[in-house]
C-alpha cells in the first residue's frame, strides 16, 4: 500500500549556468537563516530573535562519476558565479545564482571511474516557481 508521494532524486534535474552536468549521482540543497539574537534580561532566561532573519543562504553540493571535464572547464574559463536551476517532477523550479565555493575536487582510483565534487553557495535571492 502506498503512503504517499515522494520525490526520486533521478527525477530532479538541474542546470548549472545553463547546461546540464553529465553523471551526477548526488545533489543536494541546504537553506540557512542567519538570526539576529535580541535576548536581554527581560527574556527570563530564554534565547530570543528578531522575527526576520539577518542573512538568508542556499548551499549546494553536487558529486558524480566524471564522463568529461566540463565541470573543471567551467571552473576554469568562466565567471565563478553560476546559475544554477534545480527542476522538481512536479514543473516547480528553484533558479539562483551560486558562487563555486568547494572548487570541483576530482578523485582518480586505478580501477574504478573518477569522480567529482564540487559545492556552491547562494549569491543573491533564491527564487521558488510552484509547479502544478
Amino acid at each position: 500500500m502506498s503512503v504517499g508521494i515522494g520525490i526520486v532524486g533521478r527525477d530532479v534535474e538541474f542546470t548549472l549556468g545553463g547546461g546540464a552536468l553529465l553523471g551526477v549521482t548526488s545533489k543536494g540543497i541546504s537553506f540557512a537563516n542567519e538570526m539576529g539574537d535580541t535576548t536581554d534580561d527581560d527574556a527570563s532566561g530564554w534565547k530570543e530573535f528578531l522575527a526576520t532573519p539577518l542573512l538568508k543562504s542556499a548551499a549546494f553540493s553536487v558529486s558524480g562519476q566524471t564522463k568529461n571535464l566540463e565541470l573543471m572547464k567551467a571552473y576554469f574559463n568562466s565567471s565563478q558565479i553560476f546559475e544554477v536551476e534545480m527542476t522538481y517532477p512536479d514543473g516547480s523550479t528553484l533558479t539562483f545564482d551560486a558562487a563555486m565555493t568547494g572548487a570541483p575536487s576530482f578523485t582518480h582510483e586505478s580501477n574504478s571511474i573518477s569522480t567529482y565534487e564540487a559545492s556552491f553557495e547562494s549569491s543573491g535571492a533564491v527564487v521558488f516557481v510552484a509547479g502544478t
